[in-house]
């Protein structure tokens, strides 16, 4: 399952990027920043992996071409 995970700042802004990206997954809102500490996101995108026990397995800051092929691999190692 994939989920991002807004700040719930500039919330507008949010909706414009999800709508010109066509974005087709679960977009949650995190408006006290809970998820945000729990997974010590301080730079944004930040891509966190967690494996079928709740574990995070892999934990990305930034994005850059080529990366969803890495993440496809990664998460075919947990299968």
């Amino acid at each position: 399952m994939v989920v991002s995970i807004n700040r719930g700042e500039r919330v507008k802004a949010a909706e414009e990027f999800l709508n010109t990206h066509k974005v087709v997954h679960a977009v949650l809102s995190d408006p006290s920043g809970g998820v945000f500490d729990a997974y010590r996101v301080r730079a944004i995108p930040v891509t966190v992996i967690v494996d079928r026990n709740g574990r995070v397995a892999f934990r990305h800051v930034g994005f850059s071409q080529g990366d969803e092929e890495r993440f496809a691999r990664e998460i075919e190692s947990l299968l």
